[in-house]
């Protein structure tokens, strides 16, 4: 009898003893916190990825379209100009911007006028085709006679920062600019210095 007394009198204490309770709590709940705040990070790395790469291609398309002409030396200027339009992202090897002048005349159909690469290194080739090729539009882009598209890729290799969840892949944007004023068909030879 005694000995059930002893165990009720025990039970009983540590029933009214609520000292690190919470402690219990908060180590049971800290991994779900941990993970949920690791997956925010996560998804919200890979959503400014795309909102950065996005915003590169279409300043990178505005730069080239902005003059009558264009010339070797204004496309590399352009191309250096893109990891700093990428910044914090690296470019590297991991990324390359790709410019297609697409136009056609009346007696010939669109093709590549001309195709230009760079901002990175990686070894890809364009969607659309290469240059002096036809080219593969978009469902719906339409064509006029002696008018240049300008059609603007960036590829960039995306690696997760934590979590797996989100797989490595390659990530690619596009935007399609008419130039301002001139048919900007052909790219002038490199300026001398």
């Amino acid at each position: 009898m005694n000995r059930f007394k002893a165990i009720r009198r025990l039970a009983n204490s540590l029933r009214k003893d609520d000292q690190g309770s919470i402690l219990a709590e908060l180590a049971l709940a800290m991994p779900l916190f941990l993970t949920f705040l690791m997956g925010i990070v996560e998804v919200g790395n890979y959503l400014l990825i795309n909102l950065k790469l996005q915003h590169s291609v279409v300043s990178i398309a505005d730069l080239v379209t902005r003059d009558e002409q264009i010339s070797e030396t204004v496309m590399a200027d352009v191309f250096n100009a893109a990891p700093q339009i990428m910044e914090p992202f690296p470019m590297g090897a991991d990324a390359l911007v790709i410019v297609s002048a697409i136009s056609q005349t009346e007696d010939e159909p669109p093709s590549i006028y001309w195709q230009r690469m760079g901002g990175g290194t990686m070894d890809v080739d364009s969607d659309f085709g290469i240059e002096g090729g036809p080219p593969n539009l978009p469902d719906g882009l339409t064509m006029r006679d002696d008018e240049t598209i300008l059609a603007t890729e960036i590829f960039y290799d995306y690696e997760p920062v934590i979590f797996q969840f989100i797989p490595s892949q390659r990530l690619r944007k596009q935007s399609f600019f008419r130039p301002r004023i001139g048919a900007l068909q052909s790219v002038d030879p490199a300026e001398p210095e």
